[in-house]
């Protein structure tokens, strides 16, 4: 009957989700170690990878990056929180804390990546 519960409560597409921003997470991963340890040539520095942040590509898959991870990391402690808070004030308190923290790094993230502009 849990199982039923949590198909209707959208707890088995919170599941897969976490599932599957686990895998896009270390696909990204694999694909930034490539891109700069193996692929770049030259020295590392600030003009190079600003030259690249400034691709509507790679901003796309920064923010991509950033949204999926604080969503996976935070949904991930919320469920380890959620086994051991029982007071509903608590409960709630504890996910609109992770709600805002969510919501400011997502913004300041945003915030820091838009403005690269391609040669400059």
């Amino acid at each position: 009957m849990k199982y039923r519960e949590d198909m209707r409560s959208g707890g088995a597409l919170l599941w897969l989700f976490q599932r599957v921003t686990g895998v896009y997470l270390a696909a990204v991963l694999l694909l930034h170690v490539i891109m700069l340890h193996v692929l770049i040539e030259g020295e590392l520095n600030f003009e190079a990878i600003a030259h690249r942040v400034a691709t509507p590509m790679w901003k796309t898959i920064n923010i991509s990056f950033l949204v999926v991870a604080l969503f996976h990391g935070l949904y991930g402690l919320w469920i380890v929180l959620d086994d051991y808070v029982h007071r509903r004030w608590l409960r709630v308190s504890v996910f609109g804390l992770l709600s805002i923290i969510a919501l400011v790094y997502v913004t300041l993230g945003i915030l820091t990546i838009l403005p690269f502009q391609p040669g400059g």
